[in-house]
């Protein structure tokens, strides 16, 4: 005879695939980025591939450490010291999207050069949007997995 699951982990086990879901989503940009980075690091003589390649690693470990995090938390695991640094690295990925977005995306754009310009900044642009929408979606998992396990431990 089988046991009757409790409602915290089927919550919880639907929240951990929602997660693994909207990473797995979000590396791919960070993927892109971190060979961009790469070649750039190799063919420029500037810090632009570094920051590319050194900063889409660390913005997916982010993600990966605060999906963790939640999945973590939404099991009622009890709380870790890794846990207060994967909250406070969570700031890296909104960070580094922004500097895509912003700074490699639409200041080429801005700055007007000729047609390959305008491919790179647009390149640029779509891929830190997609880091941005992508990161979003992890933190929207976070605040439904906090609204679905609110009150069951009152329940059995």
């Amino acid at each position: 005879m089988s046991e009757t699951p409790k409602p915290r982990d089927v919550v919880a086990t639907a929240v951990q695939n929602l997660v693994v879901s909207r990473l797995g989503r979000g590396f791919i940009p960070l993927v892109v980025m971190f060979i961009v980075g790469v070649v750039q690091g190799f063919t420029d003589s500037g810090s632009g591939g570094l920051i590319l390649s050194v900063g889409s690693v660390a913005s997916a470990a982010a993600m990966l450490a605060y999906g963790l995090r939640i999945s973590e938390r939404t099991f009622a695991r009890p709380h870790r010291a890794w846990m207060s640094w994967a909250m406070w690295g969570s700031l890296v990925p909104p960070l580094f999207a922004v500097y895509v977005l912003g700074w490699r995306g639409l200041r080429v754009l801005a700055s007007g050069g000729g047609a390959a310009d305008v491919g790179v900044g647009i390149g640029f642009a779509v891929m830190g949007t997609w880091a941005m929408r992508s990161w979003t979606k992890v933190v929207e998992v976070e605040r439904l997995a906090r609204v679905m396990t609110m009150d069951l431990e009152g329940r059995a």
